[in-house]
């Protein structure tokens, strides 16, 4: 749970004032400074200045701006895993904020091997200037542990317009009901409902699971070497 210390202080009041109106002017800009809006909305998470415009938590507030809710949380976690990082703003700007995205979304506080988060984070945002972002993002799987069978992967599937609207939609929109909210993971402490692709996948592991789908499988047919020992026998016999 986020904390709700209220603001005490003309100065800091005042600031909290300031960094709102800093906030609202650059998410109204079309071509807004990214780097700008992310360390603003970081700064009114960390000191609670939202508690001051009459919002209980940071999400509450998040979800008032005119951007999504969800790059409200990755460019606060940019500047919350850059600064664990001990990196400044002049060293990770130029990655850009595609690879700085990925990177996001690393924990610092954990440890990959023995070696703190924290660590190779700085070493892969100091890097990433060079690398392609598939490689970017490679590498903060690797960390995650995401790799091989454990990898995310996208499917395609080709079917009719009221297919979706009808069937799969309702069925998926189900089981995310049946699953229940879990751990969220773009807002700390929060919870939020499973994942399209999860509730997929029990889904199928249901049915697999019934037994009244289950197919006979055809028996294989013989081989030759079998075929002629039949034969055999049968001229035996007869």
């Amino acid at each position: 749970m986020e904390p709700t210390t209220v603001i005490t202080g003309e100065v800091e009041a005042g600031r909290a004032a300031t960094v709102r109106r800093a906030i609202n002017k650059i998410v109204g800009q079309v071509n807004s400074n990214t780097f700008d809006l992310a360390e603003l909305l970081h700064e009114a998470k960390a000191k609670l200045y939202y508690t001051g415009w009459g919002f209980d938590s940071f999400s509450k507030y998040a979800k008032s701006l005119a951007i999504k809710y969800t790059k409200s949380y990755y460019l606060v976690r940019v500047v919350e895993n850059m600064t664990a990082a001990g990196l400044t703003r002049e060293q990770y700007e130029p990655v850009g904020m595609t690879k700085l995205r990925m990177i996001s979304r690393l924990k610092p506080d954990t440890e990959f091997k023995g070696t703190p988060v924290s660590l190779l984070i700085r070493e892969l945002t100091l890097r990433a200037p060079e690398l392609r972002p598939e490689e970017v993002q490679y590498e903060v799987d690797t960390i995650m542990g995401l790799t091989e069978d454990e990898s995310m992967v996208w499917w395609n599937v080709k079917l009719k317009k009221l297919a979706r609207e009808n069937v799969i939609v309702p069925a998926i929109s189900r089981m995310k009901k049946f699953i229940g909210s879990q751990p969220s993971e773009e807002d700390e402490g929060q919870q939020a409902e499973a994942s399209d692709g999860r509730a997929l996948e029990l889904i199928c592991a249901n049915f697999l699971a019934d037994p009244n789908y289950e197919v006979p499988e055809a028996p294989e047919p013989p081989t030759e070497d079998e075929q002629s020992a039949e034969e055999d026998t049968a001229e035996q016999e007869g």
